[in-house]
């Protein structure tokens, strides 16, 4: 019986994104730095699929192969059975004329008498998903891969209404902070998930703990409820966390069937949150701790004996924290957590002696650094994913 084959397309985050498809999907065939090819005994359900995902933006189920680009080449995979046809093309790793492509196949469908419409990119030479989604367009993908062309149709987009109301309709947030996106956060609750699993286990009643413990407005809280953790968060602030708080009972309210559970936010130092929290009882802890004042990032002049103190400083919050979690991590429990590196002065300065240590604190580390910033940003993310060595 044949396998059934989906890409999946990433967004601005790639690297990460990899990663966390790679929590539900092991095996996953990397075609391009921003397509990756799955595949599954049964059809997968990808709406369900792209909801549970933060770096995705669209998922198409492979429907053939040619040698070639052509209208002649690809018409057969618009489906016509409908009275009115709007379709359109999406082409990754490769350059080809979208609109020529389009329109040529336009007049072929026209001349088997199917009504059609048709939509071509704005910018560059794949589709918008708001205008796929909006527009109703049954999508043909191609993608280049060694030296043929994969086909698919686009089953599902991420459904970037529902992401913005997170972002930006919640009661409390601040920008001045530079917390993570929302699809961020969501990547790094994902890849943090306690086993590899599947789309069989997408629906299973299984509800491990998260603990952040810098958790500020809660946006890596509110992702991991939405995807059915039970979670957990502390911040040293007792006004961030009240804020915290009343953005996860605006979220409850909000989406009332969710099956994640939210448990104590409590105002902690994240260096001695083990008081608060019952030995080898978490199952991942997910943060981006404090990174130094934010007003570094407006400042003109920065002298390298300032930023190596600032480091100075981080590693020896980092190093007390993960001393500290050790004691509440369940056994081979993970930490996905962002470690800062500045940019300074054409060098870039890093909590290396974080990483150093790693493993006398107990951890091994299975991934890292998974570089997430803007280009020009001084403070810059790397990922790490460490594990409770048993």
């Amino acid at each position: 019986m044949a396998r059934e084959r989906y890409i999946v397309i990433f967004g601005r985050t790639p690297q990460l994104a990899l990663r966390e498809l790679q929590t539900f999907f092991p095996d996953v065939n990397v075609l391009t730095e921003e397509i990756a090819q799955i595949e599954s005994e049964e059809k997968i359900d990808a709406g369900q699929l792209m909801g549970k995902l933060g770096g995705a933006v669209k998922i198409a189920r492979v429907v053939g192969q040619v040698s070639e680009v052509t209208p002649e080449s690809v018409i057969s995979f618009i489906d016509t059975r409908v009275k009115s046809v709007t379709f359109g093309f999406s082409i990754y790793g490769f350059d080809l004329s979208v609109k020529t492509l389009t329109a040529r196949t336009k007049e072929l469908l026209e001349q088997q008498a199917v009504r059609t419409r048709y939509v071509t990119p704005a910018h560059g030479n794949a589709l918008s998903t708001v205008v796929i989604d909006k527009g109703n367009v049954q999508e043909v993908v191609v993608v280049k891969h060694n030296e043929s062309y994969i086909v698919g149709t686009t089953l599902a987009v991420q459904p970037f209404e529902e992401w913005n109301t997170r972002d930006y309709g919640r009661p409390y947030a601040d920008a001045k902070a530079g917390m993570l996106p929302p699809k961020v956060a969501r990547m790094i609750v994902n890849i943090a998930y306690p086993h590899p699993t599947n789309t069989k286990s997408l629906n299973q009643d299984f509800h491990p703990v998260l603990l952040d413990p810098f958790c500020g407005m809660g946006t890596i809280l509110a992702e991991a409820y939405m995807t059915s953790w039970s979670v957990m968060g502390s911040d040293v602030s007792a006004d961030i966390v009240d804020r915290a708080k009343k953005n996860l009972d605006w979220l409850v309210q909000l989406f009332p069937g969710t099956r994640g559970s939210i448990g104590a936010c409590v105002t902690a130092d994240a260096v001695h949150i083990s008081e608060h929290i019952v030995a080898n009882s978490v199952d991942a802890i997910v943060t981006e701790p404090f990174m130094g004042a934010t007003s570094i990032a407006n400042q003109k002049t920065l002298d390298s004996q300032k930023i190596k103190n600032i480091i100075k400083g981080l590693e020896k919050l980092y190093i007390g924290c993960l001393r500290d979690w050790h004691k509440i991590l369940k056994e081979n429990g993970r930490i996905v957590i962002a470690l800062p590196a500045y940019a300074v002065l054409g060098r870039v300065y890093f909590v290396k002696k974080v990483v150093d240590m790693c493993e006398n604190l107990g951890y091994t580390i299975v991934d890292g650094p998974i570089e997430y910033s803007r280009p020009q940003a001084i403070v810059k993310r790397q990922f790490y994913i460490l594990q409770k060595k048993n």
